[in-house]
């Protein structure tokens, strides 16, 4: 566990070992900022087959009982029929400073609305889920 791991409340612990359990066995925490935790999921962006990117998730350190808010990537995401992802799209907004130092560029500022509640750690699959979704189809 890394120190900035250490520093956050169990259930967000345990929803980062389900999630690389069954998702990314890779992913870690580089950044907290405020109330907010910037994971990293290397494989949160499929363009074609055989192309993972990652992408920092902005999870608040008190989930699952607050939502995420946000998304930071390190190249402009694009859907898979080649479109650039618009909606929500900030190039070198402020959210992306806690990880710029590691190539974080492009904040993309979804919120949760519309989305599943959330009231279990487990709920981390479908956040991961949930941003896909957002990505492929807007």
């Amino acid at each position: 566990m890394s120190d900035l791991e250490s520093q956050l409340p169990l259930p967000f612990r345990e929803a980062l070992a389900f999630l690389r359990q069954h998702r990314d066995p890779d992913v870690r925490i580089d950044a907290i900022d405020a109330n907010f935790a910037y994971v990293w999921i290397n494989n949160l962006v499929k363009n074609t087959p055989g192309e993972a990117r990652g992408g920092w998730i902005r999870l608040p350190v008190v989930f699952p009982h607050a939502n995420p808010h946000g998304l930071v990537t390190r190249d402009a995401l694009m859907r898979s029929n080649g479109e650039k992802v618009i909606d929500g799209h900030n190039p070198a907004h402020d959210m992306c400073k806690p990880v710029s130092s590691m190539g974080g560029a492009h904040y993309y500022s979804w919120t949760w609305a519309g989305a599943p509640a959330l009231n279990s750690p487990k709920h981390i699959i479908g956040v991961a889920q949930w941003y896909e979704r957002r990505i492929r189809n807007g």
